[in-house]
């Protein structure tokens, strides 16, 4: 972690980092937190949901329960007169039939109007009842968690239900409300250990957040800092190449000034170094505008030519060759139509072949091949020039590169062709690859899909 910060510390997009990490970790945590809360209320909902049934179940037959609470039995018998007291239609249709429904964590405590307790010799896990619980008339209807302490200090947690109850006229009885009462510790048990487990596994995934959150900071800055090396290389070699003209025009007309009265004719050569030069910064500032145009994002006209279109480019092509005293030759093979940017491409044919002629040396042969290869177009650009090292050819494509300064600058180039190049080729969606033209030379191959 500190070799992270000290790399970042005498960085200027340092807190752009922090800014990150944060912005991550506060996403995982909002995640862990939504999601720990999700399964735990899912959890601690559900854990009940059977023995909430249960005591729906039993409250449905109030005869049942009254006779549990009054013989003390786990087998009650319904003193009921016949099939019509028994709302569940269970087994005692008949009066005197038992029924096992009832479980030792089961428990029936009755109240009359006043809300007192009838069946005060019953007793919860040996907790005298009457000192315990209190009738809330505002729970009646309510499933409910209570906490019983023992008479030995131990607290039990039971599920209960109060509900209020209305017999036959043939019955005489002064009950008016039944509390049904299950003991659910091991229930709770099991979901104190499921709560433990869930929320130490957030827990561990959460710290393993802060992990990630740091690498995603760090991978997420990788673009930016390669993009912010780019600007600053971009910048720092645009200002050398606008130094060096700057400084000689500047020398220049200066010497001018030390012969005022010299003739046109006398300072002919400083006159033409001067506009040689300010070709070139408008040449160089052409440069960059168009840069800065396609790194804002090139719209792709695609139009249907064919081999006329070519042909009539490489014509031009070699009018110039010939005045540069080199050997153009060219060739054209697809007979249908393709789909491409005219200007775009003949931008890129342009780059390449002015390249060719600056890198190579009088008498020299240059070469532009067309072909259709299955649904690509390829283009070869060769020539027999100086060649290009392998570890040139890692870095032919960056802008401001050169692989020869002394000569290209002698050539007046500026290494921002070939990168506007690439750019133009990447957006129309093909591929352009340098290699070495056998036995000497270079080779420039394009590939479109069409």
């Amino acid at each position: 972690m500190k070799k992270i910060v000290k790399k970042f510390a005498n960085h200027h997009l340092f807190r752009f980092d922090v800014k990150y990490f944060l912005h991550f970790f506060v996403v995982f945590t909002i995640i862990f937190v939504a999601l720990s809360a999700i399964i735990l209320q899912t959890l601690t909902s559900g854990i009940y949901n059977s023995t909430d049934e249960t005591i729906e179940r039993l409250a449905k037959n109030p005869l049942m329960l009254t006779n549990l609470a009054l013989h003390g039995t786990n087998k009650a018998t319904v003193f009921s007169d016949g099939p019509d007291h028994n709302p569940n239609n269970e087994t005692n249709s008949v009066s005197g039939t038992q029924i096992s429904v009832f479980s030792p964590n089961q428990t029936v405590i009755l109240y009359d109007k006043k809300g007192q307790i009838l069946n005060a010799d019953t007793n919860l896990e040996t907790s005298t009842v009457a000192e315990d619980l209190k009738f809330d008339e505002s729970n009646v209807g309510k499933i409910s968690t209570v906490t019983i302490k023992t008479a030995l200090g131990e607290s039990l947690l039971y599920r209960t239900k109060t509900f209020k109850v209305t017999f036959d006229k043939n019955i005489t009885t002064n009950i008016a409300y039944i509390q049904i009462f299950v003991n659910v510790d091991q229930l709770s048990d099991s979901l104190s250990r499921s709560q433990f487990i869930i929320l130490t596994t957030m827990v561990s995934f959460w710290l393993i957040s802060l992990v990630a959150s740091i690498y995603l900071s760090r991978w997420s800055q990788k673009p930016v800092l390669a993009a912010y090396e780019k600007e600053k290389n971009f910048v720092e070699n645009a200002s050398h190449e606008l130094r060096t003209p700057l400084a000689i025009l500047q020398n220049r007309l200066e010497l001018l000034f030390q012969k005022p009265t010299a003739t046109i004719i006398d300072q002919s050569e400083n006159i033409s170094q001067s506009l040689a030069e300010v070709r070139n910064m408008r040449m160089l500032t052409s440069n960059l505008l168009n840069l800065a145009k396609r790194d804002g994002g090139l719209k792709v006209e695609l139009t249907t030519v064919d081999q006329t279109y070519f042909e009539n480019i490489f014509e031009n092509y070699k009018l110039l060759a010939e005045n540069s005293e080199r050997t153009f030759t060219s060739s054209v093979h697809f007979k249908d139509h393709v789909k491409l940017d005219e200007s775009l491409i003949k931008q890129v044919l342009t780059i390449l072949f002015d390249n060719a002629i600056k890198y190579t040396d009088v008498g020299s042969q240059i070469e532009i091949k067309v072909e259709k290869n299955g649904q690509n177009l390829v283009i070869t650009t060769s020539d027999t020039g100086y060649g290009i090292s392998n570890e040139d050819k890692k870095r032919i494509f960056d802008r401001f590169y050169r692989v020869d300064k002394a000569r290209t600058r002698q050539k007046g180039g500026f290494g921002l062709g070939l990168s506007l190049a690439k750019q133009i080729i990447d957006a129309c969606g093909g591929r352009i690859d340098v290699q070495d033209n056998q036995p000497q030379g270079t080779k420039f191959i394009i590939k479109l899909r069409v």
